[in-house]
């Protein structure tokens, strides 16, 4: 692959890689929201907001990273991955909605308080954000060894930790400060998944320039 198509191919990765870490993080603020509406106490959803998405974050890059290295497409895998992120992501601020009725609901034909309801909601938050944090913390792995098979393994560790940490700081920063105030709970999940489905269009864009088109 000549190196002018190769650059290309990999600033589209980097570019992925910026676009998953700021919908990761546009997702953390907005199920902070979305907890403290349906579950109460900002505190309480704080905790278990954090015990979800870092928990999910490293399940999800363990997973991937025991098998990354032997997959001879993580281009494909990548994207499909963001694609399930923009679907599961996107569906857990109503589910959340829908999970506070719930425990509502059982909390008042029970009577559950104190501990006992601060661990009823954890469950109930837990189960729903487990999934799209898991699938968040696939993507750096993924990002490094498929960029590691472009430019070479230490460039491309050094530049994806970047471009996350960087996407991750932007998203967490538009969404508290303009997104969220501006377009509501659900504007702003719409606008972390259309982020994740950038990114699996750069990725598959990748996979062309390539030779590795990603539905392959």
């Amino acid at each position: 692959m000549r190196v002018g198509k190769q650059n290309i191919a990999f600033t589209l990765l980097v570019s992925a890689v910026f676009g998953a870490g700021a919908s990761s993080l546009i997702y953390e603020v907005l199920w902070i929201r979305q907890l403290g509406f349906a579950l109460g106490s900002t505190a309480v959803a704080t905790s278990i907001m954090l015990a979800a998405f870092l928990g999910g974050l490293a399940l999800g890059s363990w997973l991937m990273g025991r098998v990354a290295d032997k997959l001879v497409n993580p281009l494909k895998t990548f994207a499909i991955i963001e694609v399930c992120a923009a679907i599961t992501g996107l569906a857990s601020i109503p589910a959340l909605a829908y999970a506070g009725r719930a425990y509502v609901l059982i909390a008042t034909t029970t009577g559950i308080t104190g501990f006992g309801s601060m661990v009823l909601r954890g469950v109930f938050a837990l189960i729903i954000m487990a999934i799209p944090a898991t699938l968040f913390g696939m993507t750096f792995p993924l990002a490094t060894v498929a960029g590691a098979r472009l430019v070479g393994g230490d460039t491309a560790a050094g530049i994806v930790s970047a471009a996350s940490s960087f996407g991750s700081a932007a998203g967490a920063l538009v969404c508290g400060v303009w997104l969220e105030p501006t377009f509501g709970l659900f504007g702003s999940a719409l606008v972390g998944a259309g982020l994740n489905i950038v990114a699996a269009i750069c990725v598959v864009m990748t996979g062309f320039l390539t030779g590795k088109a990603c539905g392959k």
